[in-house]
């Protein structure tokens, strides 16, 4: 009987080396921890069968190449996927903040509503929860679920608005109730509809509910009342110094025209000719750029250069710059208002699985030393205190 001995075959090692490390790496589908070296990629016979289809003239630079792109995407693949991956989804954050502008909204209706006795809210106490609500508006427990009529509102104030900025995120009341509360801070030329943000505004036209911004505030009045008050006591307690005589001589100016006119004044006194020269064309510089957005024009540029392969129209405009802000600005809203649907479907389905929208801000919550609440429930106590009335909040 022919006895035949089993002889393996001889692998060099160039080749076993990375044979091996794909066996163990197959299964797992992870990447080896170093990228293959040329070598390597160049003994590989694997690659070396799959050239043969090809004139072999230009192998070993093909090969080279290969070598030298796994390389590549071993060390920046992962950036390479992260870039993408934004810029696939650049829009959809903005979406997303964007979507919450309606719950900011229903919460100022609702606390129009609560300031002038209408309704009641459970757990407002003061109108300081409501600013606690707006920190957290993800989380705000007295609003119904965005709607879908309520989306399309959003979707048409997109479609109409020009401008990047009108999406005023966060608390939209801040301006209305000081204003309304201290009337004299407002400027000699402020109308009280700039109290009012864009989105108000047009929410107010699409929901019919500009009335709510006309009803009286006794709450906010009573809680005026109140903090007044206290701050009358902390000054019966803690009287303020003996004013000092006054120096009837001006403050000297710091900045502004003023300030210009008296270094101009120095330097013509004290310094080198030179020095005021370079300072009036410092000046004529200043009033030449003056109105030149360039902020706005880096970032108009910027968004642009993400837009990818798709055109953006540029309408014509005596000043270039500014066409190239306006056509950013409209590319802008419109590739958020592409991103609104999904962004929508995703808010929707974290309702529908009882999953929180807002684990983020839910720890930013629990972090803060103290609430507005707790800021404004001190000092109407303490008002309350001094008025002889009970040491709560029933009022």
């Amino acid at each position: 009987m022919l006895s035949i001995r089993y002889i393996p075959a001889i692998v060099p090692a160039p080749i076993l080396v990375p044979l091996i490390r794909n066996a163990m790496s197959a299964d797992s589908n992870q990447p080896p921890a170093t990228p293959r070296s040329e070598d390597e990629v160049l003994a590989d016979p694997r690659l070396h069968e799959w050239l043969q289809r090809y004139h072999p003239l230009f192998h070993e630079s093909c090969l080279k190449s290969y070598a030298q792109l796994l390389h590549e995407l071993h060390h920046h693949g992962k950036n390479y996927e992260a870039s993408l991956e934004y810029l696939l989804h650049q829009h959809d954050k903005a979406a997303a903040e964007a979507l919450w502008l309606l719950q900011h909204q229903k919460l100022f209706d609702l606390e129009c509503q609560w300031r002038a006795g209408l309704v009641a809210v459970p757990g407002a106490q003061l109108s300081s929860n409501f600013e606690d609500w707006h920190d957290d508006i993800q989380a705000c427990p007295v609003l119904s679920p965005i709607s879908d009529d309520e989306v399309a509102v959003l979707d048409a104030f997109l479609a109409e608005s020009d401008e990047p900025d009108a999406l005023d995120l966060g608390n939209p009341t801040h301006d209305f109730w000081l204003h309304r509360r201290y009337p004299h801070m407002r400027d000699a030329d402020w109308d009280e509809q700039q109290d009012l943000t864009e989105f108000t505004q047009f929410w107010d036209q699409h929901r019919g509910t500009g009335y709510l911004r006309q009803l009286p505030d006794p709450r906010g009045e009573q809680e005026a009342h109140y903090e007044m008050a206290a701050r009358a006591e902390q000054r019966r307690r803690n009287p303020p110094p003996p004013a000092a005589a006054a120096d009837p001589r001006p403050h000297v100016p710091t900045y502004g025209a003023e300030f210009d006119d008296l270094a101009r004044e120095w330097l013509r006194r004290f310094e080198p000719a030179v020095n005021l020269r370079q300072f009036e064309a410092k000046l004529q510089m200043a009033e030449r750029l003056e109105g030149n957005d360039d902020t706005d024009l880096e970032v108009a540029l910027e968004r642009l250069k993400d837009a990818g392969p798709g055109l953006v129209p540029i309408q014509a405009h005596a000043d270039w710059r500014q066409g190239i802000i306006e056509a950013s600005n409209r590319y802008y809203l419109d590739q958020v208002r592409a991103a609104l649907p999904h962004v929508y479907d995703a808010y929707c389905q974290r309702e529908q699985l009882g999953i929180r929208q807002a684990p983020v801000a839910e720890r930013r919550r629990r972090k803060r030393a103290a609430t507005h609440f707790d800021w404004q429930q001190e000092i109407i106590r303490e008002g309350r205190r001094a008025l002889g009335e009970p040491d709560d909040l029933d009022f």
